[in-house]
């Protein structure tokens, strides 16, 4: 669970505010019934990367069930637990998987061109209300990067330091056994 200090700083350093939040909710039912062609597209994009179409799989279905889920979360305004529960489920599943943070960056780099799209054709007519739109969305779309990635940074330190742990009791184990080899070998004992 996210720190309540350390979320109120995030979201105070992203400029989200309640108009932000209510801005998102507004929104979404507009997101929500471009979903189905706004994830088609997403996957289409993404799958012709070969290393990710193979990443991918057959799982496609499932993910665009779990990201529907998680942008109804993050467009309903509620920065709660579940939403920052859910952020780090993602991040670490991605670090288990091995999906490079680049990969997260171009694919919401491609949702978030298409959500602004979206944003200014419903609000062609009212220019504020399009900036305003565009705005929250974004401030929302980064603060999702910002949250997964720095789980998944998180995961990688924890890996890193398990791993040196491992050398180094490793290394003890072999000057140990050098040193004993060494203590007794025949020079030494000369001597």
């Amino acid at each position: 669970m996210q720190n309540d200090n350390d979320r109120g700083a995030r979201l105070r350093f992203m400029n989200i505010d309640q108009e932000t939040s209510r801005l998102l909710a507004g929104f979404w039912p507009t997101a929500e019934r471009a979903l189905p062609d706004l994830l088609e597209a997403f996957y289409r994009h993404v799958t012709q990367v070969p290393e990710l179409a193979k990443l991918l799989g057959s799982d496609i279905p499932r993910l665009k069930s779990a990201k529907g889920s998680h942008w109804a979360r993050l467009f309903s305004g509620r920065f709660d637990d579940a939403y920052f529960n859910g952020v780090r489920t993602i991040g670490l599943v991605h670090n288990k998987i091995g999906l490079e943070p680049r990969w997260y960056i171009g694919g919401y780099n491609f949702v978030l061109s298409e959500l602004s799209a979206l944003a200014v054709k419903a609000h062609r007519w009212s220019p504020g209300k399009a900036a305003a739109m565009v705005r929250a969305i974004n401030c929302a779309v980064m603060l999702d990067m910002d949250l997964a990635i720095s789980v998944y940074q998180e995961a990688m330190l924890g890996e890193r330091a398990e791993r040196g742990k491992k050398v180094d009791v490793l290394t003890q184990a072999f000057e140990s056994k050098v040193g004993q080899l060494v203590g007794r070998s025949p020079a030494r004992r000369r001597s």
